[in-house]
This record gives structure tokens, sequence and C-alpha cells, in this order.
């Protein structure tokens, strides 16, 4: 949680659970914009490896998300050990399958990124050691997966 609130500012939320992490950015236009949020989640990936002695996958899907209003603060009797007992999720359930759909179709390749074309479109990292179509929600319109090993700035 220290990292998201020390220099990560160009995502808005994270949500964290058992071996899981989800991060949340509303840029995504310009492509310099989505290059600042793939620099920004490459070295976080780099700090959880450090922090946590251990290889770690990224996969990243473009999608819908909920609007960045700001919910009420929770009163005393809706928190639970000083956290709230109830947290929304900003992030679209299909985005979220989606990543589940790419893990389950391109698991085998054993990339460190798998990440949706529409974000890596015109921005300047690495080739792709690998790229494949799946076919993602809500339509099952094929989409180009690229995968990468390593950072994706070299």
């Amino acid at each position: 949680m220290w990292k998201m609130n020390h220099g990560m500012g160009n995502h808005s939320h994270c949500y964290v659970w058992n071996d899981s992490v989800l991060l949340l950015s509303y840029q995504s236009r310009p492509a310099v914009a989505r290059r600042r949020v793939l620099a920004e989640l490459d070295e976080c990936k780099q700090w959880l490896e450090r922090e946590c002695a251990s290889k770690l996958y990224a996969i990243c899907v473009k999608g819908l998300a909920f609007p960045q209003d700001e919910m009420p603060n929770p009163t005393v009797d809706g928190e639970m050990g000083g956290q709230a007992r109830v947290v929304v999720l900003k992030t679209s359930s299909w985005a979220m399958a989606n990543c589940f759909e790419i893990e389950k179709k391109l698991k085998h390749h054993r990339a460190d990124w798998y990440i949706d074309s529409r974000i890596t479109n015109d921005v300047d990292v690495m080739p792709p050691f690998a790229v494949e179509e799946v076919q993602l929600l809500p339509s099952a319109e094929s989409r180009r997966v690229d995968m990468f090993r390593g950072s994706l700035f070299g």
C-alpha cells in the first residue's frame, strides 16, 4: 500500500487480495499517457518482485471503469479494524474477466507481461516476444495481446 500512496500518481485505485493486485488508471490518451502508466507499472512490478523475492506476471487490459466520483467516508459504524467494511470496485467486471481469460488462454507462454494491444499501440516499449489473438468480453471480439519478458523498457 505504501507504494501506491507514494509514487503511483498515474493510478487512481489499488485493490489487493490474497496474491493479487488490481491497479486502475484512467490515463488512456494520448499514447504518452499510456507510456507513463506502463512505466509506473514496470517500476512497481520490479519493486514487488524485490519485496516478495519472487517472479511475478502482469496482465493489462483496457476497459470501461466507473467514474472517479468520490464515495463518502464511512462512519465509524461502517468500519472494522479502521477499514471500511464495503469497498466499491471502480473496475469493470468484464475487464476483470478478460484478465482471467487472457491468463487461461496464454499462460503457457510464461510471459512476464500480457498486455491488451489497445494499451501498447503507439507506445514506445520493447518488442513483444509473442503476440496472440484472444476473444474478449463483452462481445467475444478478438483482440491482440502482446507478451513481454523482463522490463517493458529494456
